[in-house]
């Protein structure tokens, strides 16, 4: 929910939100900027260069998927893959690799997903056919 006003910081007066940054009592441009939220500042500021290092460093994939290791069709092929939390790179993924991970992708949810899939996997196992 937007909310419809803003306080100018100067002179503590009433505004209606509109594109215009200026306050219509003092007339300074006194509108607060938009807060970025972390992971997009990492995405805007980090070039795809930095998260291919990243990505060798983490991963020693180099240009490849740092999952899967599918090698990149081209130079921007591999998606910028990065923690929404923190905003930190955590390398390249493939379209696939980065679909199949949430947003609040960690490795406590990682583990929880496989310890899912190993308890379906042994209860099918042992399911008389």
């Amino acid at each position: 929910m937007a909310r419809s006003k803003w306080t100018c910081p100067k002179c503590r007066a009433l505004n209606q939100r509109t594109s215009s940054r200026k306050c219509l009592t003092c007339g300074g441009l006194t509108k607060p900027k938009r807060k970025v939220p972390a992971h997009a500042v990492a995405l805007r500021d980090l070039s795809h260069a930095h998260f291919a290092q990243v990505n060798e460093a983490i991963h020693g994939q180099g240009t490849n998927c740092g999952v899967c290791g599918a090698p990149a069709k081209d130079d921007r092929n591999m998606q910028r893959e990065h923690d929404h939390v923190t905003g930190l790179p955590r390398g390249l993924a493939c379209w696939r690799c980065n679909r199949l991970m949430p947003k609040q992708f960690d490795l406590a949810r990682a583990r929880a997903i496989v310890a899912y899939l190993e308890r379906v996997e042994t209860f099918y196992s042992q399911v008389p056919e």
